[in-house]
C-alpha cells in the first residue's frame, strides 16, 4: 500500500476508535434508559468527571494502567477491547469499500491511481460512512443484546431514521451514479445488477415514472427495506411461536433487521436472516459450553450475517437475481417457507412434548 492509503488507514482507525468509546457509553446507559449525552464520562464508583486527555479512546486505557486517577478503581477491559474492535471494523469498511473494491464500484476502479495517491471521490467517502454508521449501531445493539439480552429501541429507531437519510440520497447504483442498465428480453436472468451502496434497488426494472426520480427511487428502497425487516421477522416470530408454543426470537430482532433494511435494502434482509443460522450455531454451541443453556441473543447472528452477505454479495447476487424480481416466485417460495416453518416448528413441539412424557 502507498503511504497516503496507510495515512488514511491510520486516521480511519482512530476514527473509529473514538466511535466504540461513544459505543461504549451508549451500551452502558441505554439499557438503564439514562441519556447517552449528560451527564459527561464519569467513574461509576467515585462518580468525579474523566478529564478529556484519561479519555483519549485505547491511550486513556492504557496509559492510566486500567484504574481510575482519582479513587483507583480498575475499570474493565472491555472498554479498550471495544474501542479496538470498533477501529478495527472501521479499517475493514475501508479497505473493502475503497482498497480492495470488494463490491467491484466502477467509480472505484476508475480511479484507483488516485485512491493511491490518497485522492479518493466524494461519493466513495459517503459509501464508506454509511456503511461504517450501520457497522456501528449494529456493534451497538449486539453488545447490549449480549449483556440483557434486548436491543433498545433507541438504538435501532435513531439507527433505521439514519438509514433513510443515507438510503435516499445513495440510490442505487449510487456511487456509480451514471451507470445505467436496462434489462434484456430473457430478464431477469441477464444482465446481472451491478451492486451500489444499496445492493439492489426496491425493484427492476423500475416501476413506470420513477426511472428520473433518484432521491424517490432511494427513498422507496429505503422502505421497502423497512417494511420487510419489520413484518418478515415478526411473521416468523409468529410462525414458529404459533407451532412451537414457545417464543423463538425477541422484538429487538426484528428491529434490528428493520434497521439493516433501512441502509441496504430487502433483499438483504432476506438473505441474511436464513444465512445467520451459521453464526448462530457457533452462538449456541459457545453458550451451551459455558452456561449450559440453550436460549441466546440472536441479535449477534443478524448483525454478522448481514455484513458478510453485503460483502459477499457479487458472488450471490447470480444466484438470487432470477428469483428476487420474479413476483410469482417470490410470493410463492415465501408462503412455502412459512407452512414449511409451521410444520417444522409443530414437529418440535411433538417430539419436546414426547420426551417430557418419557422422562415422566
Amino acid at each position: 500500500m502507498s503511504l497516503p492509503v496507510l495515512l488514511w488507514i491510520f486516521v480511519v482507525f482512530v476514527t473509529g476508535s473514538c466511535v466504540g468509546s461513544f459505543v461504549n457509553v451508549c451500551v452502558y446507559r441505554l439499557v438503564s434508559e439514562r441519556s447517552v449525552f449528560w451527564p459527561g464520562s464519569h467513574c461509576a464508583s467515585c462518580l468525579r468527571p474523566i478529564a478529556w486527555f484519561d479519555n483519549i479512546p485505547i491511550l486513556g486505557y492504557v496509559f492510566l494502567l486500567g484504574k481510575c486517577r482519582k479513587c483507583g478503581t480498575s475499570f474493565s477491559p472491555r472498554y479498550m477491547a471495544i474501542e479496538f474492535l470498533s477501529g478495527l471494523m472501521f479499517v475493514a469498511v475501508f479497505l473493502l469499500d475503497v482498497v480492495y473494491n470488494t463490491p467491484n464500484y466502477l467509480v472505484v476502479s476508475a480511479n484507483k491511481y488516485q485512491i493511491t495517491c490518497g485522492l479518493v471521490p466524494w461519493s466513495v467517502w459517503f459509501t464508506f460512512i454509511s456503511h461504517a454508521t450501520l457497522l456501528s449501531f449494529l456493534l451497538t445493539a449486539s453488545l447490549t443484546d449480549l449483556d440483557k439480552m434486548e436491543i433498545p429501541l433507541g438504538i435501532t429507531v435513531t439507527g433505521t431514521i439514519i438509514g433513510v437519510l443515507f438510503s435516499t440520497f445513495m440510490a442505487w447504483p449510487f456511487p456509480d451514479v451514471n451507470q445505467v442498465i436496462l434489462p434484456s428480453k430473457d430478464w431477469p436472468l441477464n444482465p446481472k445488477l451491478p451492486q451500489g451502496a444499496i445492493p439492489w434497488p426496491v425493484w427492476y426494472p423500475y416501476f413506470s415514472g420513477f426511472e428520473s426520480q433518484v432521491y424517490a427511487l432511494g427513498f422507496m428502497s429505503s422502505f421497502a427495506g423497512i417494511i420487510v425487516g419489520t413484518f418478515f421477522l415478526r411473521i416468523i416470530r409468529f410462525t414458529y411461536g404459533l407451532g412451537r408454543g414457545i417464543e423463538g426470537m425477541g422484538l429487538g430482532d426484528a428491529d434490528l433487521m428493520m434497521m439493516v433494511g433501512a441502509f441496504w435494502g430487502w433483499q438483504i434482509v432476506i438473505v441474511s436472516f436464513f444465512l445467520a443460522v451459521i453464526p448462530a450455531f457457533i452462538f449456541g454451541i459457545l453458550q451451551l459450553f459455558r452456561k449450559g443453556e440453550q436460549a441466546f441473543p440472536f441479535g449477534p447472528s443478524l448483525a454478522i450475517s448481514s455484513v458478510c452477505t453485503f460483502y459477499c454479495w457479487k458472488f450471490l447476487s447470480s444466484y438470487l437475481q432470477p428469483v428476487f424480481f420474479e413476483f410469482s416466485l417470490l410470493f410463492f417460495l415465501g408462503c412455502f417457507s412459512v407452512v414449511f416453518l409451521l410444520i417444522i416448528s409443530f414437529a418440535l413441539r411433538l417430539l419436546n412434548k414426547f420426551r417430557m412424557n418419557q422422562i415422566d
